[in-house]
């Protein structure tokens, strides 16, 4: 049986991002700040926890947190994803 552990990595949308626009992975959340403060004012990076083996391969089971963070130019704000809890489709 394949040992489960999570390992959590962060995604970074640009400024009003749509449905099917590229979006950017980091391991560690300073990557993830530079790129984000890199896009511009409005883009946030969101948490997510990912399922996966020994080897660090991904089992396919991923979920994100209940939290984001928006870069305003000068600071990060940390803000609840209401969209989650609201039923929508498009989470992020």
């Amino acid at each position: 049986m394949a040992i489960r552990r999570i390992r959590i990595d962060y995604t970074v949308y640009r400024p009003n991002h749509q449905r099917g626009e590229p979006c950017w992975d980091f391991r560690t959340l300073r990557r993830a700040k530079t790129a984000a403060r890199g896009l511009g004012s409005g883009s946030r990076i969101y948490r997510n926890f990912n399922q996966t083996n020994k080897r660090g391969q991904i089992l396919g089971d991923w979920w994100s947190g209940k939290y984001f963070w928006t870069w305003d130019g000068m600071y990060f704000s940390r803000e609840i994803d209401t969209r989650r809890f609201n039923g929508s489709e498009d989470a992020h």
